[in-house]
């Protein structure tokens, strides 16, 4: 779905705002068609019809009702006058009434798609999308180039995410004369979407040129030098972004993973922090700036980005698993118990979270249920490192050497550059009086150890191992 602070293109649709001044007009002329009282002349109620119609693209709404209630009770049965005094209306924020006026409309004249078009705008301006998708299918069947009922279905379809239904109709609305900056940014973030990105680029460069300020389609852009591994590039996009919105949480955020990526840890702080300023709604910006903060060694900067975080999303695994692991960070393993059992409670098959638990009551000399809670960490994920590490360290704490020979050569299949695995073998195989092995390993260990410290980086599969709950929300689709 498009990023939320792209404005609606509906807006641009409505009856008095854009090309369907025309329908007004149209309707104006037509009066003559429709049965006058017989104290008006037909010239009178299409003067008046005018009026009304100039009062409506002033967005002079009350003064244009007024006159459109004047003319229903002398012609209470002229569609025309029911579809502008729904316009009226709805322009007031009326909306109960101004469908009661589009549907009397449509009563009148059944395929009359002026009134059908905007009591479908109503429809998805009040969140009634599957109505408004209903209604405007409707029209096109009737009119099938009405120029503002192609592009809302198409806008409906984009919000929803259903982007190959979608792009047709932007592309048709585009054709039909309907070009906007709002319009080509759907379709490149449609495009985008469907991975069609030569095609989204096509798009997004087009939009820039209608809007003074292209941020979201300078945003777009960088996902896309981003996906095809243009790291610089992208994060010009995102510059040019922020610069022209400085007010732009998602672009903001993006510059944070590109210099995160490129190793820039504390400089992508900052980016982070205006992220989550801009927007608290997403607890993945609490997650990466506080996951950043737990990487530079700065805990209680992270502790309190996930207390902020689990206040603010009390129900949300992720937050209660957050503040789990940053406790761990600090030695704190009862709160570091005490969140990740509530991270389960309402994800319980997370094996991130089940590693993670297991590692503490381990701390905590719970070995029982430590390995209890190990082991359904790899019924559910075999090939987790952490998981099966900590198992063949429990087992070679309770002295079950045997056991826990197959468990640590499976780790060190997954991670064969981690110290601890080589040094918890070495330990095993020496119990077991298999010198020559065990000599193996601790000579591996002491290089891999030497290295480690020569080299200090958190390795991806420890970042991987401290996200636990899946952080969604960060991208459109």
């Amino acid at each position: 779905m498009i990023v939320s602070t792209i404005r609606l293109a509906l807006l641009l649709s409505l009856c008095v705002f854009g090309p369907l001044t025309k329908c007004l007009r149209a309707s104006a002329l037509r009066v003559g068609e429709q049965v006058p009282s017989s104290t008006e002349t037909q010239s009178d109620v299409a003067a008046e019809l005018q009026k009304a119609v100039d009062l409506l693209q002033a967005s002079r709404f009350a003064e244009a009702e007024t006159i459109l209630r004047r003319l229903l009770i002398a012609n209470p049965n002229n569609s025309d006058v029911h579809n502008m005094l729904g316009i009226a209306l709805d322009g007031r924020g009326h909306t109960v009434e101004a469908e009661r006026e589009y549907r009397s409309a449509m009563r009148l004249k059944p395929r009359g798609v002026s009134a059908m078009a905007n009591l479908g705008a109503l429809f998805a301006r009040t969140n009634r999308s599957d109505e408004a998708i209903k209604i405007f299918a409707a029209v096109l069947r009737i009119a099938p180039d009405h120029p503002e009922a192609t592009l809302n279905l198409g806008l409906q379809y984009s919000i929803r995410g259903d982007d190959a239904r979608a792009l047709p109709l932007l592309e048709r609305a585009v054709a039909l004369g309907l070009d906007s900056y709002d319009t080509r940014l759907r379709m490149g973030a449609g495009l985008y979407n469907l991975k069609r990105l030569d095609e989204a680029t096509h798009a997004l460069e087009s939009a820039l040129t209608q809007s003074p300020k292209p941020a979201e389609a300078y945003y777009y852009l960088g996902l896309i030098a981003w996906s095809e591994g243009h790291d610089e590039q992208a994060a010009d996009n995102w510059d040019r972004a922020v610069t022209l919105r400085p007010d732009f949480p998602d672009a903001h955020f993006m510059l944070g993973e590109a210099l995160r990526k490129n190793r820039r840890t504390q400089a992508a702080v900052d980016f982070y922090k205006r992220a989550l300023e801009q927007d608290e709604s997403k607890i993945a910006y609490y997650a990466r700036l506080g996951g950043t903060y737990i990487v530079l060694g700065q805990l209680d900067q992270a502790l309190e980005v996930f207390r902020r975080a689990q206040k603010r999303f009390p129900e949300s695994s992720q937050a209660h698993y957050f503040l789990g692991i940053t406790a761990r960070a600090q030695g704190n393993y009862e709160l570091a118990e005490s969140e990740l059992r509530k991270s389960l409670a309402l994800e319980s098959t997370n094996v991130n979270t089940l590693a993670q638990l297991g590692f503490v009551l381990i701390e905590r000399d719970q070995s029982v249920e430590a390995e209890r809670t190990l082991r359904r960490a790899l019924a559910i994920n075999n090939k987790h490192f952490y998981a099966n590490y900590d198992l063949g360290r429990l087992l070679v704490k309770t002295r079950r050497y045997e056991e826990a020979l197959p468990i640590l050569h499976h780790a060190i299949a997954l991670k064969p550059k981690n110290p601890g695995a080589h040094y918890q073998l070495f330990l095993t195989l020496t119990r077991l009086q298999r010198k020559e092995e065990a000599d193996v390993e601790l000579s591996t260990f002491k290089q891999l150890d030497e290295e480690l410290k020569a080299h200090p980086s958190q390795d991806e599969d420890e970042l991987e191992n401290s996200r636990g709950p899946r952080a969604s929300g960060v991208l459109p689709r």
